[in-house]
């Protein structure tokens, strides 16, 4: 039985069974002022809300990400949490966000103790809390421990996508073709080549693809919506596009930094310069 299972497994016993209970060895410290004692809306995010390939994952949760909001993310999933501070990752629009981490360590010396002593064991709930501030490449963290009473009250809530909004994962943006000219003009040729040969290999289809002009010198960006595909599919493509410039690709080495993906909106524009064109 792994540790998430023997967790919930003890704490519907625990309804009609008296044991014993095992508390984390820690000082009682004053909570901290950024702590509040009720989180609404927090988002859960658990191991089917991810997938992985490599060292980079795609956290498939569409969140409307904004700057000057605090968020809040209670993760059950295999997931570096140094991963997730980082701007140019975890939904990079988000500023300031909570996050609220079980503590497997102290539930797998409960679990360990209960099998050594073939009995129930009841963990006391234990999290740990990040306050996690992001401004530009600075990252300041702060956290704290609770085992026990003085959580905060909780209440979850599963994100929506917004009306008018377009539920992006891959953003192909060109400058212009001129003045001075973006180098990605010189390979816009691959773009349909790759999206035949992906389809081909993977044996689906990119369908509900839009494209934006942003200028006058034939800015514009595609916008890849991915729908209809899994997770996985879904995060097979967007490495495979990051890398579909890199010199080395035939060696089919991905050799950008790791990446935690996630999904993001765009205000759909229905008129003007600016219209959305679907392209497939």
């Amino acid at each position: 039985m792994n540790i998430k299972a023997f967790f919930l497994y003890t704490s519907i016993l625990l309804a009609c069974i008296s044991c014993k209970q095992i508390p984390v060895q820690s000082a009682t410290v004053s909570a901290p002022q950024w702590l509040a004692k009720t989180y609404k809306h927090v988002i859960m995010i658990e191991d089917e809300h991810m997938v992985k390939l490599g060292e980079n994952y795609l956290v498939d949760i569409p969140i409307q990400e904004k700057p000057d909001s605090v968020y809040a993310f209670f993760l059950n999933a295999d997931i570096p949490i140094e991963r997730l501070k980082k701007p140019s990752n975890f939904y990079p629009s988000i500023n300031e966000f909570i996050l609220i981490v079980p503590d497997w360590k102290y539930y797998k010396i409960i679990a360990e103790e209960a099998s050594k002593q073939g009995i129930l064991i009841e963990p006391l709930v234990t999290n740990n809390y990040y306050h996690i501030t992001r401004n530009g490449g600075e990252i300041k963290t702060d956290s704290t421990h609770i085992s026990g009473n003085g959580h905060p009250y909780i209440s979850y809530t599963e994100p929506e996508i917004p009306k008018g909004m377009l539920q992006v994962y891959y953003t192909d943006s060109y400058g212009s073709v001129c003045c001075p000219r973006d180098p990605k003009w010189d390979n816009k040729q691959d773009d349909a080549s790759f999206i035949k040969e992906f389809e081909k290999n993977k044996k689906l289809k990119i369908t509900d693809t839009y494209r934006q002009n942003n200028g006058k010198e034939g800015e514009h960006a595609i916008y890849y919506t991915l729908s209809g595909l899994t997770s996985l599919q879904r995060l097979s493509f967007i490495l495979e596009k990051k890398s579909q410039g890199i010199t080395n690709k035939e060696k089919k080495d991905i050799v950008f930094a790791p990446q935690i993906f996630t999904p993001h909106f765009v205000k759909i524009e229905k008129e003007g310069f600016r219209k959305m064109i679907k392209v497939n």
